[in-house]
């Protein structure tokens, strides 16, 4: 936990962000000051026009970073200095705010009076109020110990806190504007680690009670879901990362379960691959945070040609929730660690429940997700599963290279894998589907190459088999993640689930995998370089 010796205060402002501008350094860390040591600006996002803004400003301010930010508090400093004492803090952020270009949020201390203003044009902001004050953040995780009374604050508005409650501006006119309390009603699970070591482990370990969870209070949400689904002449799942990967894998369960067509997307490519988007098409967004840039660039696309949006996403009141015609609220409670865990299973239980609602078969699929739950528990309760994949991590933890085989509804599990072991530990580590191992993929083999097997599906058992005979052939180490033993496996993790439900089994051993993996290296699980929780610029 953070800790710090400032003194007492009525105002303060701190942030925790990777530098897109400059090295991470302390110069270019925030707060940043201006050159009297008044005021200190944060910032999410990018000043597009950070180098014009900078010459405008004149040699007669001192720049300490590298970042694009310190141009802002600079320009506020101006602002202010030209009104002689005239202008309030807010004014002058709005000011200088709308000479700014790009997706930012802003915040701002005057040191003077302690007054703290915000303004955002894309990058989250939430403010919330309480008996004791005003509070600011990103994100609505960060208030919910403190209140539950938000304000979302929109594109293009600013903001004032002040101890009777926020007062919301209109940053093209300057006009005050009403603000639109939402009292949010999020699940919000125990915040502290408690017996676990690291947020990662926490949350591997939630995930059973949150498959129960969306099993028994979802099923309204999925009827509309597939609704919509059956009414849509096209439907694409988009996402980024790790929600990507949960559409790829919604993907297939819509064609094996539901006999139904559906795209999965990249968010970032969604404008070169949709050229047909229009009003009969549905974009499902995917989303843990629900301010992915993105995501709601991709969004913001679909909706500009008519078409209807619904929304897998783990935050009340996010930017996504509350653009979608259909928000669908994943319940996870606070997902800490960077890398997605539990929210990646959510998305798979409600795509899953969904394919089996549209096919007419919604009981089933309950059923598939209160399996799933127990394979899950079974897993994490069993300290022999806990070596095995501890030892596992052992195998593979001086590996340059780890490849990922996947066949069917397992390829996308496969990329998932990989991406959390590259994530977590550094390792180069890449998900293929196994048929193409001859058109490629198998000329990175060698000796000693750890190849993971995922080989769960009956229906493909014999061609996965194959594959792992071949690479095993060239040297590989195979790690068969199997209901079964066979031959092809130098090593074996045991799974015992079958149907669908094992894709959740298996989800959570190669997570328990890239988290030992980590502990193994000496790499913090929660939050791995370079990576943020929500990215919110492009």
């Amino acid at each position: 936990e953070a800790s710090s010796n400032l003194p007492p205060a009525r105002a303060s402002l701190g942030h925790t962000r990777w530098a897109t501008h400059g090295g991470v350094t302390q110069a270019n860390a925030h707060p940043h000051g201006d050159c009297h040591g008044r005021l200190a600006v944060i910032h999410n996002g990018i000043v597009e026009n950070h180098a014009d803004i900078r010459r405008s400003l004149g040699a007669h301010h001192v720049f300490r970073s590298e970042t694009d930010t310190e141009v802002v508090v600079h320009l506020l400093e101006d602002r202010l200095a030209t009104a002689n004492g005239s202008a309030d803090l807010t004014t002058a952020l709005i000011e200088s705010f709308r000479e700014i270009e790009g997706l930012s949020a802003i915040a701002v201390l005057d040191g003077e009076t302690g007054q703290i203003c915000a303004a955002k044009n894309g990058s989250p902001l939430v403010v919330g109020w309480d008996d004791s004050g005003c509070y600011l953040a990103s994100d609505p995780t960060a208030l919910l110990d403190h209140t539950r009374r938000l304000i979302f604050v929109e594109d293009g508005q600013a903001v004032r806190l002040e101890p009777a409650g926020p007062r919301l501006f209109d940053i093209a006119s300057g006009a005050e504007l009403e603000p639109e309390v939402r009292t949010v009603d999020w699940v919000h699970e125990g915040s502290q680690l408690g017996s676990f070591d690291h947020y990662m482990a926490k949350e591997i370990d939630e995930q059973p009670g949150i498959l129960r969870r969306l099993e028994a209070t979802k099923q309204d949400s999925v009827d509309e879901l597939a609704r919509m689904i059956a009414r849509a002449g096209e439907v694409f799942l988009v996402g980024c990362g790790t929600a990507n990967n949960a559409g790829m894998a919604g993907q297939y369960l819509m064609a094996e379960v539901a006999q139904r067509r559906v795209g999965a997307v990249l968010a970032s490519e969604m404008a070169l691959v949709t050229p047909g988007l229009g009003p009969a098409s549905l974009v499902i967004a995917l989303s843990q945070s629900g301010e992915t840039a993105d995501v709601l660039d991709a969004v913001k696309l679909a909706r500009s040609r008519g078409a209807s949006i619904a929304a897998l996403t783990n935050s009340e009141g996010s930017s996504l929730y509350r653009q979608a015609d259909l928000p669908i609220l994943l319940d996870c409670g606070p997902e800490r660690c960077v890398l997605a865990t539990k929210t990646y299973t959510a998305k798979l239980a409600i795509l899953l429940m969904t394919a089996y609602t549209l096919a007419g078969r919604a009981e089933e699929g309950r059923r598939q997700i209160a399996q799933a739950a127990m394979l899950v528990e079974s897993l994490l309760v069993a300290e022999a599963d806990h070596h095995a994949l501890e030892s596992l991590a052992g195998s593979l933890a001086a590996a340059e290279h780890v490849f990922v085989l996947g066949r069917h509804t397992n390829y996308p599990l496969a990329l998932e894998a990989a991406l959390k072991i590259k994530e977590v530990s550094y390792i180069h580590a890449e998900g293929f589907a196994s048929g193409e191992l001859k058109h490629g993929v198998i000329a990175l083999v060698e000796e000693g190459t750890p190849c993971l097997i995922f080989a769960t599906e009956p229906v493909t058992l014999k061609e996965t088999l194959a594959g792992a005979s071949e690479v095993r052939a060239r040297g590989a180490l195979t790690v068969g993640f199997s209901q079964e033993s066979h031959q092809e496996f130098g090593l074996q993790v045991p799974l015992s689930g079958s149907g669908p439900a094992v894709a959740f089994e298996l989800a959570a051993a190669f997570q328990l995998l890239a988290y030992h993996l980590a502990l193994r290296l000496d790499r913090d699980p929660d939050k791995p370089r370079n990576l943020a929780k929500s990215v919110t610029v492009r």
